[in-house]
């Protein structure tokens, strides 16, 4: 695929104009003449864009629960059996793992932009084939497409927000995605209640059908925006990556194009092959780390509760279908709230603390679902009713304070930089898979273990404890390179004795140093000591360049450069 030159002359212009003796100067209100934007309008529409993908993601995981205990649903599909409601249900986030594995191929090589244009439109084929299903067929196939579509879009807008985003507003970019997801879901929860009391098939065609406002928006925001500039440094398109960075920047972009274009370089240049991945060792460690917080998350039993709350409402606590609805939506209002709350304790207690205190917590509220809802069966009493109620919403509490975003970010913090990419796609994958396996027995479980199923979920949260604490290695307050120095200090899997200490980080350092590591180690460790070297070394050569500011022989020289290259 050729790429067309642009017109940057004015851009190249309004660049060369930087003054480093003045470095306020043309800064605060330079003409956007490439995307008619100034750069904090460009920051709020690329967050408007990525945070309408997370939020259509939230909402799909909301409506399908509130709209399968709807009569007017059940008697057009004929009461479909407990299997086949958790396989409709289900096989949307099998779409999902094959949108996720599908970008692991393809986005690197359609860009960031192209990406989320392309599944949105495959999304938008799911969702007019469910709003319009006729049969079964079409619904499975509509949710199926839908989520190729989603699991596409989510695998790349985090990545396109982040990238596109200041360096110091990258740090909760992770839980601000969660909260908008979470967002989503409070707006499926209100939309189906709104339409619960309705007789006709309006009551379950327009919450399905009213996703493609979400739609409309991303496809009239994304094209007008700026690409990624990592990607167009990591494809050669260096000036069209300045014009971009100029674009979100009110300061000169010098000095961020250049370490920006030094850490893509250095990216490429120790990307890890899928063999160094499943060879063993420190790297291997890292990655099943990363994937096994993703798993463990989706076993919390979160998916039981967001996709299917009415129903659990209804079918288990036995309240009837409007109560149901109304307290599902009070529910998620009381998710969104904890959820957006975990940006204040996310940094200050760090992951192994939050993570372990909260499965306790969570392990605590399935036990008094399981029981509340047994006494509530054998008597038919309210008041277990009410009880389970409350320990269902001390779940979502617990459940936003804690896992709602750290399993999504671990995988981009405990990878090493050579497996950071391929680690995050294999941990989403597998969000995806278990997610599909957890919505697909919930219906069966409700239907033949009754409060059974939440004592199974209390005691997997239980045992969650543990192996947090002996298995998983705290990230917070540490630097990716200080990471890198822990591991090679601490080798061996078990890391309640670990130490944790800057001693230990600064052994770790040593041992790089050194390369006095173990012998799977010992090439790795070599490996990124010559990375860093070659790096440092780099970095002291273009330390005057650096300070210099912008002139015109050196865009005139990556005019020319591109010039060659597009030509070719």
């Amino acid at each position: 695929m050729s790429y067309q030159p642009i017109d940057d002359d004015e851009d190249t212009r309004r660049l060369n104009s930087f003054d480093a003796s003045d470095p306020n100067k043309g800064s605060r209100s330079r003409p956007r003449s490439k995307y008619g934007f100034t750069a904090p309008r460009l920051h709020s529409l690329i967050s408007v864009a990525a945070g309408t993908v997370m939020c259509l993601f939230g909402y799909e995981q909301g409506v399908f629960g509130g709209i399968i205990v709807g009569q007017e649903f059940q008697e057009y599909f004929n009461h479909p059996s407990p299997s086949l409601t958790g396989f409709v249900t289900s096989v949307y986030d099998l779409g999902c793992f094959a949108g996720a594995l599908l970008t692991l191929v393809v986005g690197e090589w359609l860009g960031r932009k192209r990406m989320l244009i392309i599944f949105t439109i495959i999304m938008t084929t799911g969702i007019m084939l469910q709003t319009g299903a006729h049969s079964m067929n079409h619904l499975l196939w509509g949710r199926f497409i839908a989520g190729i579509g989603n699991g596409g879009n989510t695998a790349t807008a985090p990545v396109w927000h982040v990238e596109t985003s200041h360096q110091d507003a990258k740090g909760k970019a992770v839980v601000k995605e969660m909260v908008v997801n979470v967002m989503g879901f409070v707006i499926s929860n209100i939309i189906t209640l709104a339409f619960s009391r309705i007789t006709t098939e309006s009551q379950w065609r327009f919450p399905l059908g009213i996703q493609l406002i979400f739609i409309v928006i991303i496809l009239i925001l994304v094209p007008i925006l700026p690409e990624s500039p990592r990607w167009l440094l990591a494809k050669g398109r260096d000036a069209e990556a300045k014009t971009v960075l100029a674009s979100l920047s009110e300061h000169d972009v010098e000095g961020d194009f250049k370490g920006i274009r030094d850490s893509v370089h250095q990216e490429m240049a120790v990307q890890a092959s899928w063999s160094q991945i499943f060879r063993g060792g420190p790297a291997t460690r890292r990655l099943l780390l990363g994937m096994l917080l993703q798993i463990c998350q989706q076993l919390t039993g979160i998916n039981v509760l967001c996709y299917y709350l009415p129903l659990v409402l209804h079918k288990s606590v036995g309240l009837p279908e409007l109560p149901s609805h109304i307290l599902s939506t009070g529910i998620a209002v009381l998710f969104m709230f904890a959820t957006a709350a975990s940006l204040f304790f996310i940094e200050r207690l760090g992951r192994r603390p939050l993570l372990m205190s909260m499965a306790a917590a969570m392990a605590i509220a399935f036990l008094g679902i399981a029981i509340s809802t047994e006494i509530s069966h054998d008597n038919g009493h309210h008041i277990p009713g009410i009880v389970a109620t409350v320990f269902i919403a001390f779940y979502f509490l617990a459940f936003g304070f804690g896992w709602v975003a750290v399993p999504w970010l671990y995988p981009a913090e405990i990878n090493s930089l050579s497996m950071r990419t391929k680690g995050a796609a294999l941990a989403t994958a597998c969000d995806w898979l278990f997610n599909y396996v957890v919505v697909q027995t919930t219906p069966i479980g409700i239907h033949y273990l009754h409060w059974g199923l939440y004592l199974l979920y209390a005691v997997l949260n239980a045992l969650f404890v543990p192996i947090i604490y002996y298995l998983v290695v705290e990230t917070a307050g540490k630097s990716l390179e200080q990471i890198d120095q822990w591991f090679a200090a601490n080798t061996g899997w078990l890391v309640h004795k670990a130490g944790n200490t800057a001693s230990a980080v600064a052994n770790g350092a040593a041992t790089l140093a050194n390369g006095a590591v173990g012998h799977g180690e010992m090439r790795q460790g070599n490996e990124r000591e010559s990375m860093v070297k070659a790096y440092e070394q780099q970095q002291r050569r273009s330390y005057d360049t650096d300070m210099q500011p912008i002139d015109e022989d050196d865009f005139a020289l990556e005019d020319e450069e591109e010039a060659d290259s597009l030509q070719y």
